[in-house]
């Protein structure tokens, strides 16, 4: 008997035992992690598929990596079918703008994706960073229901094809937030319809917190030659707003300030994505006004259509609100605005039932250095 071979392979043994019994103990993590989500066999296939159960101490924030970059990899997958849906042969529409309400839909999803990946790799991951990542998670979400809900008047041969791609990929979307979600307290973040939410954190990330620097732009005059102008009457360097928006840089991290003369503007203004950092000035509320003619009754997509009402003329018999839930995920802020004394004191007003307090646990209504009678939060 050669006892050198025996020794040998009874290190094999125990190595392949060790590996068996910490690869078994990682996926009985993979799968107590996985049955807290929405999706706990997708969270499972695709956390199995990644051969995140052979590394050596996988932890929950690998879990989530894995589960953002897989929702990315299905993302650019979808992309690329919205582009062969823009052939009216395999999706006909029956509202105008529904595949291009999808792609741009899909691109703010890429965009949020790759946003949380960022903070969530950006150690130490704080509750900062959490929230942010949660927000462009949520908003991901809501980009999956607009489209569906877009496509679902269109028809077509690609249409059953691509609900399906849709429905798959915001999966991992969802699994990807209920993940996030339990790496923090969701005690802040309730929105309780009793009372007004006052947003309590301080001054948000993206705004300066040099109270100089964020009035400045608004109190004072502007410097002609650092921004663009657009006038109507032809005094300016553009005669429409959209004109302006396009000649703007595209991924800027520099403020774009684009001023807009008194007069009356009859169009649609769409700011896209990658067009950051624009800020629009006017003379006005009662000398820039902008209209836009676009509707449901006219064919177009809700995500398309606007409606503008003059609130303040009836204020003395209607009583209004800021706003109320728009789905599960919804994420509305009044920062830096005037708000009258036409506004119901509650502020935000309950659409869903009482039984949806799981849907309300996922939405976020704040206000942050409001002025004027209906800013009151103390009610």
């Amino acid at each position: 008997m050669d006892v050198g071979t025996t020794v040998e392979e009874s290190r094999t043994w125990a190595l392949n035992s060790s590996s068996s019994l910490k690869c078994s103990q990682n996926l009985s993590s993979i799968i107590s992690t996985c049955n807290t989500t929405p999706y706990p066999d997708v969270c499972i296939d695709s956390l199995i598929r990644s051969n995140i159960s052979n590394e050596i101490s996988p932890n929950i924030t690998t879990y989530l990596l894995n589960t953002l970059n897989t929702a990315i990899s299905k993302s650019e997958k979808l992309t690329n079918m919205f582009l062969d849906a823009g052939n009216p042969n395999n999706v006909i529409e029956k509202q105008r703008g529904t595949i291009q309400d999808c792609k741009e839909l899909q691109k703010i999803t890429m965009s949020c994706l790759q946003r949380s990946v960022s903070l969530i790799q950006d150690a130490p991951i704080n509750q900062r960073k959490q929230a942010d990542a949660a927000a462009y998670l949520s908003a991901a979400l809501t980009n999956k229901n607009t489209c569906l809900e877009t496509l679902d008047s269109a028809s077509g041969p690609l249409l059953l094809t691509l609900v399906s791609a849709v429905r798959d990929t915001y999966k991992h979307v969802s699994n990807a937030l209920s993940i996030l979600s339990s790496q923090k307290s969701h005690n802040n973040r309730r929105l309780c319809f009793n009372n007004r939410r006052l947003m309590d954190m301080g001054v948000p990330s993206w705004i300066s917190k040099n109270l100089e620097s964020r009035t400045r732009i608004l109190e004072s005059e502007c410097d002609p030659s650092k921004m663009l102008t657009v006038a109507a009457d032809g005094t300016g360097n553009f005669t429409t707003i959209t004109d302006a928006i396009n000649f703007a840089p595209n991924n800027s991290n520099d403020k774009t300030i684009i001023y807009i003369k008194k007069g009356v503007y009859e169009e649609n203004v769409e700011i896209p994505t990658y067009k950051r950092n624009i800020f629009l000035r006017g003379d006005g509320t009662d000398a820039t006004i902008i209209t836009g003619k676009r509707s449901v009754a006219d064919g177009w997509t809700t995500f398309r259509s606007t409606i503008l009402d003059d609130l303040s003329s009836s204020s003395s018999r209607v009583k209004s609100y800021l706003g109320r839930p728009w789905k599960a995920y919804s994420r509305t802020v009044y920062l830096n605005s005037y708000i009258d004394d036409f506004i119901n004191p509650a502020g935000w007003m309950q659409s869903f039932n009482d039984d949806d307090i799981q849907e309300l646990n996922t939405l976020y209504y704040g206000e942050y250095d409001n002025y004027g009678l209906g800013s009151l939060t103390d009610d």
